[in-house]
């Protein structure tokens, strides 16, 4: 079993190299390409409604969107990652701190747009690299210091790793893998209602791996905890990238095996069975968790 839609890496491959923007070295002294403005809310994006702006797609409301490139910014001194080439150019990312603006000649200006928002504005190759650079941000930004001994640590500009120079360790980006699971039962889906979604929309089950745990006991034991059920014939769907900040998502299928459904307030406050006509209000395709309940109502409707 895989996911409906298959995954997408920006072309022909990930790289990294680190650049330095200061006066001496403005960025538009590097060779031209997208640039990611990127931070916890997301990426910096310029409107246009130009039909040949790259990356572009259909969006509501007719609302285009493109990345700004290297040669339209200005910036104070900081880091400057190139986490890629897309399209035969180089891709770069920095932090919304380094706040790099927009020429007021050459464009209206930049506006923040959530990495959910940019789904259906935006190419899948295109999200992949905003994943890409709020990650990347956000393991420089969390590793200045040694976590061992709180010395400043040194970047390495060929490769995307710490070290310390006093005591050795190296810190590469931390990915924290999770599950996410969805149930069947007698043809119908299990979703519940997380209190920190309370009112918006229920979704399937999901949760991080433990120390010591594999990816199928993560299942059993996170649907066990949740809403106090046992699942079998746990089976592997496909898996997806999450930058918040660092998850990397594996969705699973499941079958009920015993139990009566119980939802722990503290992670669930509503759980039920849902027939594919009758899906209450669910996470759009642009997580996994939405793929999941697609491949639900296609197989199951």
């Amino acid at each position: 079993m895989s996911g409906e839609r298959e995954s997408h890496a920006p072309d022909p491959h990930l790289r990294y190299r680190r650049h330095q923007a200061d006066a001496a070295s403005p960025l538009s002294s590097l060779p031209d390409g997208p640039f990611l403005v990127a931070g916890p809310g997301g990426v910096r994006v310029v409107p246009t409604r130009d039909p040949d702006a790259i990356p572009v797609a259909d969006a509501p409301g007719g609302t285009l969107y493109r990345f700004p490139r290297a040669s339209e910014l200005r910036g104070a001194a900081g880091p400057v990652h190139e986490i890629a080439r897309f399209q035969g150019e180089p891709v770069y990312a920095a932090a919304s701190t380094l706040e790099p603006t927009l020429e007021p000649a050459s464009s209206p200006g930049l506006v923040e747009v959530g990495y959910r928002e940019l789904y259906g504005t935006i190419g899948d190759d295109e999200l992949a690299l905003v994943g890409r650079a709020m990650q990347i941000v956000d393991w420089d930004e969390t590793t200045r210091f040694c976590p061992r001994c709180a010395t400043t640590t040194d970047p390495l500009e060929t490769e995307c790793v710490k070290r310390c120079p006093s005591c050795g360790l190296t810190q590469y980006p931390r990915l924290a893998p999770a599950m996410i699971v969805g149930v069947i039962r007698d043809g119908k889906l299990l979703l519940g209602q997380s209190p920190r979604f309370a009112g918006r929309f229920h979704s399937i089950l999901a949760g991080f791996l433990e120390p010591g745990e594999t990816m199928e006991e993560c299942v059993q034991r996170e649907v066990y905890e949740e809403v106090g059920i046992s699942v079998s014939n746990v089976r592997y769907f496909g898996s997806q990238p999450w930058p918040f900040p660092h998850s990397f998502m594996l969705g699973f299928t499941a079958e009920y095996e015993s139990g009566e459904l119980e939802p722990d307030p503290a992670e669930i406050i509503h759980a039920d069975w849902y027939a594919p006509h009758e899906l209450p209000n669910v996470p759009g395709e642009v997580s996994i968790s939405g793929r999941i309940i697609t491949w639900f109502r296609r197989t199951y409707g």
